[in-house]
């Protein structure tokens, strides 16, 4: 139950950042504003988590882990519903980067806290239970925002984010107890995690999240483009992103345990592989029962190499960062969410550049920096040194 609690956590912080993907379309319309324009509204979520996510670390080094996670998502609740109220793109964006701002120690906690409470030996699958609360988000919180957003209007939506996050709340509050704090990071501690090839791995993680969500961030659009759908129909195929989220974490965990050889390369290589299927299809004008299946396959690789990556490079910092663990996960959160950031704002471009049909290209060009990467990193199996003591 503690770790189940533990993963509510990302899995409602992740609902609220994308809860509105599949009713971009209308809420745009509402707003006033283009598709491209109301995208942003989760880059600037996300980047703003990527800015403050390792700030707030440092800053709450010495408190307790519990009563900050607890206070996080008490936040969030609050800032989703307030979300919900906004008549305007600019009070909306406000609130989403103030948001962001304070809302990015939801993984990082939940992460460290879920290290302290299992042996070493534990850490990759107690982690992946942790990363399953963002698979979780992709099966079934917004796949349901968006059924909810196209039923009720999109302002829902950002009511049931809020719901999710105060229910996540009351259940840490109740079943997760209290880990020591950590003791004070030593001087240098910085600049241990910032070293190579601990650098190598922050990176690994923001360029599979900018690759897949290059066209993810665009999901409703794309899936309506491909299939025809909408609502219900768009939140029923983005649940194939959940699915393949849960089955790359299982992946991920077994390389991990497995001493798999080159696994990154192989991750990059099937996210490539996923966004040229999503280009080929948009590109190439798929539409009902092809343009479905090129929606289901590209969603379902795509997620499954995403989510595959996860284990690894978090094992691999849970192994050695010692007092720096926290900051560690932090770093490593705002790569998910720098990542998430950038790809929005790349597909974006492609998008007033070239239209929606190109949007999956900007995915591919990143995947292509990613392999070059992971060649790099391939004789690696090390990660940073414990920070000095």
């Amino acid at each position: 139950m503690k770790l189940f609690a533990l993963m509510l956590a990302p899995l409602a912080f992740t609902t609220g950042v994308f809860v509105f993907a599949g009713v971009l379309g209308p809420m745009a319309e509402d707003l006033g504003v283009s598709v491209g324009h109301a995208g942003q509204l989760q880059s600037a979520f996300a980047v703003t988590c990527a800015i403050s996510g390792p700030i707030l670390a440092i800053l709450t080094g010495r408190l307790g882990r519990k009563g900050i996670l607890v206070a996080t998502m008490a936040y969030m609740a609050v800032m989703n519903a307030l979300s919900a109220q906004m008549p305007s793109f600019g009070g909306l964006l406000t609130l989403r980067i103030l948001a962001g701002a304070f809302g990015a120690l939801a993984l990082p906690m939940a992460s460290t806290i879920a290290v302290a409470l299992v042996g070493p030996e534990r850490r990759a699958r107690a982690l992946a239970v942790i990363y399953g609360g963002v698979s979780l988000a992709f099966l079934s919180g917004v796949p349901v925002g968006s059924i909810v957003g196209e039923a009720y209007g999109w302002r829902a939506s950002f009511l049931l984010a809020a719901a999710l996050c105060a229910f996540a709340c009351l259940m840490v509050l109740v079943f997760v107890p209290k880990v020591p704090a950590p003791p004070p990071m030593a001087k240098g501690a910085f600049a241990a995690v910032l070293r190579w090839p601990t650098t190598g791995y922050l990176l690994v993680t923001m360029l599979a999240f900018a690759a897949i969500f290059s066209a993810i961030g665009y999901v409703g659009p794309v899936v309506t483009k491909l299939t025809g759908f909408s609502g219900p129909g768009v939140g029923a195929v983005q649940m194939i992103s959940g699915l393949g989220s849960i089955l790359g974490l299982t992946i991920g965990t077994r390389m991990v345990e497995g001493g798999a050889r080159r696994p990154l390369i192989w991750l990059f290589a099937t996210i490539f592989v996923a966004q040229g299927i999503f280009a080929a299809g948009l590109i190439g004008g798929a539409y009902g029962g092809l343009g479905l299946a090129v929606a289901v396959i590209a969603m379902a690789f795509g997620s499954t190499s995403l989510f595959g990556t996860a284990p690894i490079v978090q094992t691999r910092l849970a192994q050695a960062a010692g007092p720096a663990a926290t900051l560690a996960f932090a770093l490593n959160g705002s790569m998910v969410y720098l990542g998430q950031g950038t790809g929005v704002i790349l597909g974006g471009l492609m998008l007033g550049a070239r239209g929606l049909d190109y949007v999956s290209t900007a995915g591919m060009a990143v995947a292509v920096v990613g392999l070059l990467l992971a060649w790099a990193l391939r004789t690696r199996t090390q990660t940073l040194a414990p920070a000095p003591s």
